[in-house]
């Protein structure tokens, strides 16, 4: 509930999620993550309204400065779309790239939690 994960192996929400709002390909990476995109939440506003608590509350600052909430129908185009087949490590790893070339996000977000890069 407070988007803490470490030391497991899973990115950390709380002050960092919100980055991925940054390209179009990370907004859509949130939705269309497993947990996500197959969410026993059925109906799309809910998980609308959970992801957008999630950017917004949990991930704090990051979210760029206009980033739009999520919308009922965002998620039910993207979760048909699950990204079920590939490693989510390796797309993760693809999106963080592209973001902290094309936008405001530190190097850390390569990384699934602060200070993880020390050990």
């Amino acid at each position: 509930m407070q988007g803490n994960s470490a030391p497991a192996e899973i990115p950390v929400l709380r002050d960092r999620v919100g980055y991925f709002m940054c390209t179009k390909q990370g907004r859509d990476y949130l939705i269309r993550l497993p947990n996500v995109a197959y969410s026993a939440i059925a109906d799309n506003q809910e998980l609308a309204d959970m992801m957008n608590f999630v950017v917004f509350g949990l991930g704090g600052r990051s979210a760029p400065k206009g980033a739009k909430p999520f919308t009922a129908a965002e998620v039910a185009r993207l979760r048909g779309h699950a990204l079920a087949t590939q490693s989510l490590i390796a797309v993760r790893a693809q999106i963080v790239d592209q973001m902290t070339h094309d936008c405001a996000v530190p190097e850390s977000m390569k990384f699934f939690y602060d200070g993880e890069a020390a050990h």
